[in-house]
């Protein structure tokens, strides 16, 4: 999630989501409704390209 924070796209950790006592799968969520689709695009292709690489868990400064 920081990484994603850092390149300026906003996930959600799955826990914000959970209901009960149930555990969070490891997961985000981001909505896709409201960017152009231009700008969609480019967000997604950046969050594909930092699942596809190294663990990032530095905060967000």
């Amino acid at each position: 999630m920081a990484a994603a924070a850092r390149r300026g796209i906003a996930v959600t950790p799955a826990a914000a989501f959970v209901v009960g006592g149930a555990a969070a799968p490891r997961a985000v969520r981001f909505g896709l409704a409201s960017p152009p689709a231009d700008v969609l695009a480019g967000a997604l292709d950046v969050l594909a390209e930092i699942a596809g690489g190294p663990p990032d868990d530095a905060p967000v400064s």
